[in-house]
């Protein structure tokens, strides 16, 4: 399985399982097929029986489902186990329903400029939503810290995105700062729909961190280029070192509107393309499984 790109965000409830039985639902969820005790205690190490009480634990919560394998030869089918709709971080209907919006815009918009234009503006929207649910008290405290500069506007970006589903851990190089984005909420629409999904993501990210007077220029996304992480950059001034892919500060910026690039005279790269007005650069992996 290909690891590049984020994995699926995890349900609320995970938060009120045990540390092992939050394992064994992990699991599940990243391996995506039917697994039987016996695969699932070889991936993590323990006992089949331990893997076994665990996993009935999830059945028994609703966090995951139980089936039969069919039968072959003498001998009872195994068992095996799938994580439940519940598992997942947003609900099926939702899931469903992102799916509809996004085929719907990528159906009457013409593939291109105007169509990652509206995913943005899109996101935007989504940014805002998610601005005005702030609890009160968290906006005026997060407000503060924003306005403290490029730091205090990431870390309250990091605080909602963490809310989002996002599981986001952030760090410096420079002038760039990183946010690693580890988990996605909408994971498999993602890898389909790269160029609405992504962008929406952008957006969103973009309209949050101009409450820290962040302009949209400096805020650029790598989806799909690092094992188990998308990459969003935050540059702390319009003339700070772009990143290189995996978030590191490459050896001089290039001149491309709306976002950095990588600067390897002659050297080949992993991404797929660069959408240069809006900031965007999609890798080759979004079409594996993670």
């Amino acid at each position: 399985m290909s690891k590049f790109g984020p994995r699926p965000a995890r349900t609320d409830r995970r938060e009120r399982l045990s540390a092992p039985r939050r394992a064994v639902l992990d699991l599940l969820v990243e391996h995506q097929d039917p697994m039987t005790v016996a695969q699932a205690a070889e991936q993590l190490g323990q006992h089949p029986n331990t893997v076994r009480e665990h996993l009935e634990a999830l059945v028994r919560t609703g966090l995951a489902m139980r089936d039969q394998r069919p039968p072959v030869g003498r001998g009872r089918p195994a068992s095996v186990y799938t994580y439940a709709p519940e598992a997942s971080f947003s609900s099926p209907e939702y899931a469903v329903l992102a799916q509809v919006l996004v085929s719907y815009l990528s159906h009457v918009l013409p593939d291109g400029p105007v169509l990652r234009h509206h995913a943005r503006e899109a996101g935007r929207s989504w940014g805002r939503a998610i601005l005005e649910r702030e609890p009160a008290h968290e906006s005026e405290a997060s407000g503060a810290a924003s306005r403290r500069g490029t730091a205090g506007a990431v870390e309250h970006l990091r605080r909602l995105l963490d809310r989002t589903g996002f599981d986001p851990e952030t760090e410096r190089h420079g002038d760039v700062r990183t946010v690693r984005l580890h988990r996605c909420p909408v994971l498999e629409l993602a890898k389909d729909r790269p160029e609405v999904v992504c962008n929406a993501h952008l957006g969103m990210a973009r309209e949050i961190l101009a409450e820290g007077d962040i302009a949209h220029e400096r805020v650029t996304l790598e989806a799909f280029t690092e094992p188990g992480a998308c990459l969003l950059h935050v540059t702390s001034s319009p003339d700070g070192a772009p990143p290189a892919p995996g978030g590191r500060a490459a050896a001089g910026p290039v001149a491309v509107a709306g976002g950095p690039r990588a600067a390897r005279q002659g050297a080949t790269t992993a991404w797929e393309g660069l959408d240069s007005e809006g900031g965007l650069t999609i890798g080759p992996h979004r079409e594996m499984r993670s």
